[in-house]
């Protein structure tokens, strides 16, 4: 009996330790443990850690002449935030530190590989370039499907310029879209992404970091999903604006 005892307050411990030790929105999300996506802003600092952990990171001020983070919508906590940090390899410093101040666009992952895990930031670096200004786009417009059966409440279009994307690799895939609203400032909205096409032509749109119309359906869930969330907003279609 006492020994049974021991291992249960063993296992209680561990799982203290792994409820503190997980990133908050890992743990709002309980299928958010692989995720893969694009951020675009400016790169604002690279730095090195010399006194304790030694790691490598990154800093991109989210969309255009951005400063705070002013957050609408859903989405599981802290999954995005401005600046936007991540951790990088020490090959890549020099690399980084030559487009300080130039509009970029980073590919990122999760989980960190253990050579970063030291690094306080959650995503990993995974590409890096800069942004190209005026390019032509084969497609301005794309009407997605959305399959939730949630119930609409209301319908809207918001205008500004998307600035992350991230897909949930795991087992019940999703998709989020964070836009800066309007040309500047530090007003962002979060958005649900359910088609898998307007997802890839949402990189797309963020690569050139053109300005959009965002056109959504504000869902009300029957039950609060695993999320957390009563409601929702899903994006029907993307329309650049020239």
């Amino acid at each position: 009996m006492t020994k049974s005892l021991r291992y249960f307050g063993i296992n209680v411990m561990f799982l203290l330790f792994l409820l503190t030790y997980i990133p908050q929105w890992v743990a709002a999300g309980p299928l958010l443990l692989s995720t893969e996506g694009y951020a675009s802003g400016q790169l604002s600092k690279v730095s090195r850690d010399t006194n304790v952990t030694r790691a490598y990171v990154g800093e991109v001020s989210l969309g255009h002449e951005s400063m705070t983070f002013i957050s609408l919508g859903n989405q599981p906590p802290n999954l995005v935030s401005n600046p936007w940090e991540f951790c990088f390899e020490k090959d890549r410093y020099e690399e980084l530190e030559n487009l300080i101040g130039n509009d970029i666009v980073l590919e990122f992952k999760t989980p960190k590989k253990n050579s970063l895990l030291s690094c306080s930031a959650v995503n990993e670096l995974v590409n890096v370039y800069p942004v190209i200004q005026n390019q032509p786009l084969e497609q301005k417009h794309l009407i997605g499907s959305i399959y939730t059966m949630d119930r609409e409440i209301s319908q809207g279009v918001e205008f500004g310029r998307i600035t992350n994307l991230i897909k949930n690799k795991s087992t019940n895939r999703s998709y989020f879209m964070t836009i800066q609203v309007g040309t500047g400032g530090s007003k962002f909205r979060h958005f649900f992404i359910d088609d898998h096409d307007l997802y890839d032509f949402a990189v797309t749109v963020l690569k050139s970091a053109v300005l959009v119309k965002v056109h959504y359906s504000d869902r009300l869930a029957y039950f609060t999903n695993f999320y957390g969330f009563g409601s929702r907003s899903v994006v029907s279609e993307i329309e650049v604006v020239d």
